[in-house]
């Protein structure tokens, strides 16, 4: 029998680790907003149609994407008393030439607003997004997007500000967005079984899906995850009688 073999090097998908930024008064000066949370996020690719899950509701793909949420909730910081609004506001983007970094509200399909690297923000030019949730100055709001369109590291500086001018704004946050490329796969078959190996990364663990169709909902997990150390992992898998086999990566944290 003929068979079809078909791996897709550019279609893993991540299960995110969602990371909080908070803001709130400064316990150095209460006059003014400050800002605490991790400084690095990883990001990988979703081919078009492909949906990381999560806190995200919708997406389309096509992008190198991770979550985060920045909240106003009292978890370092104290809340600011009314009738303060936080707002995250974006003041620069670097990264690799033509790469852009954008913005989705939650449930968005496109981006909110999107920024080339190497842009600044100016007085008329400075896009942002509510921290605080309607009615206070609280905010906690789960499913919005970072994406990237190219691979590479991205410095990308916040600040956070009071919509009523209550306090001073934030001082500047910049972080890093590390968009990594899919793990290369290789492929044989020997004596109807196939042989995949790829160089998994560091920290990351692997499942390996297979599909016969591509149709959505067709993808199912053979074998047992594989956690990855940053050196070359193999996955043997028997065709059986599938007349055609198509394999992708799940990458997860």
């Amino acid at each position: 029998m003929k068979y079809f073999l078909t791996l897709l090097a550019l279609s893993p998908l991540l299960v995110l680790a969602h990371d909080h930024i908070e803001t709130g008064v400064s316990p150095d000066d209460s006059t003014r907003l400050a800002m605490d949370g991790p400084n690095y996020q990883l990001s990988t690719y979703f081919p078009i149609g492909e949906f990381p899950g999560g806190y995200y509701t919708v997406f389309p793909g096509g992008y190198f994407t991770s979550q985060l949420t920045f909240i106003v909730a009292g978890e370092v910081f104290l809340i600011p008393p009314p009738p303060t609004r936080v707002r995250i506001e974006l003041l620069s983007v670097s990264g690799p030439a033509g790469g852009q970094f954008a913005f989705w509200e939650v449930g968005a399909t496109s981006p909110t607003f999107s920024r080339t690297s190497g842009w600044n923000s100016t007085d008329s030019d400075r896009p942002g997004f509510a921290a605080s949730e309607p009615g206070s100055a609280y905010g906690h709001i789960h499913g919005r997007a970072y994406t990237t369109t190219k691979s590479g590291e991205y410095s990308i500086t916040f600040r956070a500000v009071d919509e009523t001018n209550t306090l001073a704004p934030s001082p500047s946050k910049t972080m890093t967005f590390q968009a990594l490329e899919a793990p290369q796969l290789a492929i044989s078959l020997e004596r109807n079984i196939v042989k995949l190996t790829f160089t998994s990364r560091p920290n990351l663990s692997y499942d390996v899906q297979v599909s016969t169709t591509l149709a959505p909902g067709s993808w199912s997990t053979i074998g047992d995850p594989i956690d990855g150390d940053g050196g070359m992992k193999e996955f043997l898998d028997p065709l059986n009688n599938r007349p055609r086999a198509f394999y992708r990566l799940v990458e997860f944290e």
